[in-house]
């Protein structure tokens, strides 16, 4: 079991008695319907002696059956073929019931003998060959031969598998084995200079405590002249001290200018909003533009406010005129946005909605695009 697997194992002895059965099963039914064919083509033989009264369609029925059984050498390896063949009326015409059947035929006109054949032949003959494959002869051991042979052929790729996989896995191991070998022995080399480097510091340590006393001792002879050097950078210090206040009232002065700037300037943003916002909402009927939209509007550059308009024109006019390069999905039961580009940097998101038609939603750039997909995820 080490170099074969037991599924593959419990595989191979169910495959050839599994295969054998649905084997022979196939092959009768192969078989019988290609019987079927081949007898129906030859079980009237020759019909001018038929219509002629010569010979009777009874014994050429035999005498056909017969001779094509003869002729087959699967029948002779151990095939049983069991064929009928009958009137439409259900007449048996083949086997013959009474092997000693009373040939009264002589004493019958060739006219007659004539005139019946054409009526079986006119109305039909129903053929039935139903083949049996019987266990212990030739055909079916060779059946069973070849899915025992492909059985053991399968043991055998598997089995030869396995052992060029152990041969393959034991050569790895010995090749690891060696590198661990390599990596040890390279190990004790770096632990050995690793020995004469911690001999070289502790020198060097020596060496540095008696610099660091030496140090010292001249740290303590110039202590004097390292007071008076402290005191001239306190002097300094507090002069800096000085002049960092002076400095902070300034820096106070100018974020008051600056907040009154600043207050100056969004009183003029709100009066060019609102501007903007009765603008569109007197130029643009069927187009609602938010006030994300708008304010966003009025940072972009003289240029780049053309184009926008423009594209809120487009939406007045006609939604379906505009290009529109993807849709941005909002979360669950929320309208679909769509993104419409402009000015190659320039970014505008609209909706449709049921109440107001178009509502234009942002208007932004590239630099702005994370906030606006933010605010339009928090709708």
């Amino acid at each position: 079991m080490r170099y074969l697997p037991f599924k593959i194992l419990v595989f191979c002895i169910l495959l050839p008695p599994f295969c054998y059965v649905f084997s022979l099963a196939f092959m009768e039914n192969a078989i019988g319907k290609r019987y079927t064919q081949e007898v129906r083509s030859i079980v009237a033989g020759d019909t001018q002696l038929l219509f002629n009264g010569t010979l009777r369609l009874k014994d050429s029925i035999n005498n056909n059956i017969e001779k094509y059984v003869s002729k087959k050498k699967l029948i002779s390896l151990g095939l049983k073929a069991n064929i009928s063949v009958s009137t439409s009326e259900g007449v048996p015409l083949y086997p013959q019931l009474y092997e000693n059947e009373k040939k009264d035929y002589l004493n019958t006109d060739n006219i007659t003998i004539a005139r019946e054949n054409y009526r079986m032949l006119t109305d039909g003959l129903i053929v039935k060959v139903q083949i049996k494959v019987n266990h212990n002869t030739i055909v079916a051991n060779a059946i069973l031969l070849f899915f025992i042979s492909l059985s053991v052929t399968i043991l055998g790729v598997f089995y030869k598998t396995g052992v060029n996989k152990s041969k393959k896995d034991e050569i790895k191991r010995k090749s690891e084995i060696e590198k661990l070998k390599t990596i040890k022995e390279k190990s004790l080399s770096n632990l050995s200079d690793l020995e004469k480097t911690h001999d070289a510091l502790s020198n060097q340590m020596v060496q540095i405590k008696e610099t660091l006393y030496l140090e010292r001792k001249k740290a303590i002879d110039t202590e004097d002249e390292m007071v008076e050097e402290m005191v001239a950078l306190e002097e300094k210090i507090s002069a800096n001290i000085n002049l960092y206040e002076e400095k902070e009232d300034e820096i106070l002065k100018l974020k008051t200018t600056i907040e009154q700037l600043e207050k100056k300037k969004a009183k003029k943003n709100i009066k060019v909003i609102d501007a903007a916002k009765r603008r569109f909402a007197t130029l643009y009927k069927n187009v609602v533009v938010n006030d994300r939209a708008v304010s966003g509007y009025n940072d972009l550059t003289e240029d780049m406010k053309i184009k926008a308009e423009e594209v809120i024109h487009q939406l007045n006019d006609d939604p379906r005129e505009v290009t529109i390069k993807r849709k941005v999905f909002g979360k669950k039961n929320r309208e679909t946005v769509f993104e419409i580009i402009f000015a190659y940097k320039g970014r505008l998101y609209f909706r449709n909605t049921r109440k107001t038609g178009v509502e234009v939603l942002v208007i932004g750039t590239k630099h702005t695009q994370g906030s606006d997909l933010a605010f339009l995820d928090n709708l």
